[in-house]
């Protein structure tokens, strides 16, 4: 008999080829090979908390160590602190005074960072040429999001953000939700409705990014919102980093963590402000928080 084929079962968020930076780009692959991810995101997370306990060890020396950044976000006050929007209804663009406060909170950051971290933030993210975001990010989710599988340059850029994006998380005081596109596989069918969600995607079931994400506060925003072939995940967190403007004009860009694990708590159609004065109506929104 010859050697069984696996089928490739489980949708992967981030397996895709990268092509742009504020997609997501999924790929069907085998259960075993989503297991074996999962197992060696438990060891990292395992191998993290034992490290942290290390008392002979400096906070520096830990952090540097650690394979996933640590989560310094924190919401104290219950009026700052937001839920997930119930699942039907309007979603509105992000207010100017909302704006105003998040980019307040970006510009203090920025002005206190040491020159690398911002260097580390443009080669990620602004450079026009984004082969390090897509050489990084391909190699983050082949390594179950640990900084160690990568070189000792792509390393250092890599915890150089972190920092940046912790020093945001440190001074925020407020939740986000924000969005996310996720470009579906070619053979795999249009997001009609919630309906055409896989499995992976039913509520309660844990979602990893291994990889930095870019995120928009306004879905019209997101590439891909008038699309079939996207999927919109919405999620509310304290994480990540407002890179966005405090203006009028369409940049509400946010960044979140790599290493960020995320369960769905639903799925639904909703309508939502499309930026001309106007609503339309995305057929898959799928709604996620920290776990």
């Amino acid at each position: 008999m010859g050697a069984k084929t696996i089928r490739p079962d489980r949708l992967d968020i981030e397996a895709g080829r990268i092509t742009e930076r504020d997609v997501k780009a999924a790929r069907e692959v085998a259960e075993d090979v989503m297991n074996e991810r999962d197992f060696a995101r438990l060891a990292t997370r395992i191998a993290d908390e034992l490290r942290d306990s290390d008392t002979s060890l400096t906070r520096a020396a830990r952090d540097r160590d650690r394979a996933t950044p640590r989560d310094l976000s924190h919401v104290e006050s219950d009026r700052l602190r937001a839920d997930p929007p119930e699942p039907s209804s309007f979603r509105r663009a992000l207010s100017g005074r909302q704006r105003k406060v998040r980019s307040a909170t970006k510009q203090k950051v920025l002005a206190a960072a040491p020159a690398s971290q911002l260097q580390a933030a443009r080669t990620m993210l602004t450079d026009e040429d984004y082969a390090a975001w897509q050489r990084i990010n391909r190699q983050l989710h082949k390594g179950a999001g640990d900084v160690h599988q990568l070189s000792e340059d792509d390393r250092k850029t890599v915890q150089r953000l972190d920092r940046l994006i912790q020093s945001y998380e440190r001074d925020n005081d407020r939740t986000h939700t924000v969005y996310v596109a996720v470009k579906l596989p070619e053979n795999y069918p249009d997001a009609r409705s919630d309906d055409d969600l896989p499995d992976t995607l039913q509520p309660g079931t844990a979602i990893h990014f291994d990889q930095f994400t870019v995120a928009h506060h306004n879905l019209h925003e997101t590439p891909g919102h008038d699309n079939r072939r996207y999927l919109m995940f919405e999620i509310t967190t304290s994480r990540g980093m407002y890179f966005g403007r405090s203006d009028s004009l369409d940049d509400t860009t946010h960044v979140l963590p790599r290493g960020m694990p995320l369960r769905v708590v639903g799925a639904d159609s909703a309508p939502y402000d499309n930026g001309s004065k106007g609503f339309s109506e995305h057929p898959a929104i799928v709604q996620l928080r920290d776990s």
